[in-house]
């Protein structure tokens, strides 16, 4: 209830402003809240510090409170979501890949793309989507309703089919095996559906869910980060990688799994290294140390 209302009460005052001032204003309240919300603080201080492989609090504290600046930066892009129409988000984005995609989708066997908490991963979507790209989104559900709502009706406007996580069902394999694209986040931690795989030279915890559509439906992995521009502008720079996630299934569901959820987080420590300020994960991705690593855990088919 505390987050909308503070939505609520960012959109009051920065919906006035021209969004570069809207940025300003919001990376100066995140900076303040850096010192306050102390669980999300210390999460992504231990995400930096493996980022960084480093040891020196004052250079992890001082990536993660870039971070934070980012998130802030975020949520004046969310809060412009409703407002925003297929001609901003087409003014907005720099991308060079389109053949790549064209081609992807042209072989008719449907996408499973992969993503991150990085950059503006909404806005990515959105991009595709107002490109007239068959998007579907799956995503977390919030215990508020009216958070829950505001934030869904949002990206349904931009054009994205809105799938809430414990909806996962044969639905949305079938969605898949139509062609259509699926974006889903991978640095989550699902209960009962995640894997251990190396990141950033350290074992970590992720979701096996894209893995596992990839592997039941025949569908092409096209790991997808959508970074955002320099420090005055808006715009929104995705990267895709569509060769570096192609496996060839051995038969062990479970091996497969954790083989092409490797792939993936390959693919995405390539791509984020040059920018790790923008990754907003505010829980702990790796393994505390000395913690040992569990048996992969797959969850069935529903």
């Amino acid at each position: 209830m505390v987050v909308y209302w503070l939505f609520r009460l960012t959109i009051l005052i920065t919906s006035p402003l021209p969004l570069w001032l809207g940025y300003r204003v919001a990376a100066a309240v995140a900076e303040i809240c850096y010192h306050f919300f102390s669980r999300q603080r210390r999460g992504l201080n231990q995400n930096m510090a493996v980022v960084l492989n480093s040891d020196d609090t004052d250079e992890v504290d001082a990536l993660a409170r870039r971070a934070f600046r980012n998130f802030g930066k975020f949520v004046i892009d969310f809060i412009h979501f409703p407002a925003m129409t297929r001609e901003e988000v087409h003014k907005r984005l720099v991308f060079s890949q389109w053949t790549e995609l064209d081609e992807a989708v042209a072989h008719g066997r449907g996408i499973v793309m992969p993503t991150m908490h990085l950059g503006v991963w909404d806005l990515g979507a959105a991009a595709m989507a107002a490109y007239d790209y068959p998007v579907n989104a799956i995503v977390d559900t919030f215990r508020y309703h009216k958070l829950d709502e505001f934030v869904h009706s949002s990206r349904r406007k931009l054009g994205m089919n809105v799938i809430t996580r414990e909806r996962t069902g044969p639905s949305v394999y079938r969605l898949v095996k139509r062609g259509e694209i699926l974006a889903i986040l991978i640095d989550v931690q699902p209960k009962g559906q995640t894997v251990e795989v190396e990141f950033m030279g350290k074992l970590a915890t992720v979701s096996a869910i894209p893995a596992r559509i990839a592997l039941r439906t025949g569908a092409l992995v096209v790991p997808s980060l959508a970074f955002r521009g320099p420090e005055r502008d808006s715009l929104i720079r995705p990267i895709i990688d569509v060769r570096s996630a192609r496996y060839e299934p051995t038969g062990d569901g479970d091996r497969d799994v954790v083989a092409l959820t490797q792939l993936i987080m390959d693919s995405f420590e390539r791509m984020m290294r040059n920018h790790p300020e923008q990754w907003l994960l505010f829980h702990p991705l790796w393994l505390a140390e000395g913690q040992a690593a569990a048996v992969p855990v797959l969850a069935s088919e529903r």
